[in-house]
């Protein structure tokens, strides 16, 4: 885990010096990802990879035909849309996860 680059999305941690803030982000993601919360987001990224996949399957059984597209374009626009929301999308999700790990240590 790269802590420069994840100390960015905390504005919160600005104030203290690196190590406190690499240790805080390690004991955030320690409680975040901990086994007894390994069930939970496995579910959760199982629904958002269905969610996600259904919402492909329906642009390129419905949409794509009702908009004259070819299959060309519509994969490439599945690659440089669908894929890259579904990344920042998760992306999203893991730092929402750390910051409220990281609320409970926070004085």
């Amino acid at each position: 885990m790269n802590y420069k680059q994840l100390a960015k999305h905390f504005p919160e941690l600005a104030t203290m010096e690196p190590a406190q803030q690499q240790a805080l982000l390690a004991q955030a993601y320690q409680d975040a990802f901990a086994t007894e919360h390994k069930m939970k987001n496995w579910r959760n990224n199982l629904v958002s990879a269905a969610i996600m996949l259904s919402l492909c399957f329906l642009f390129v059984l419905v949409l794509r035909p009702a908009l004259g597209m070819s299959q060309q374009t519509s994969a490439l626009v599945l690659m440089l849309i669908a894929l890259p929301a579904y990344f920042f999308i998760q992306q999203r999700r893991f730092i929402n996860q750390l910051r409220r790990s990281l609320q409970k240590l926070l004085p």
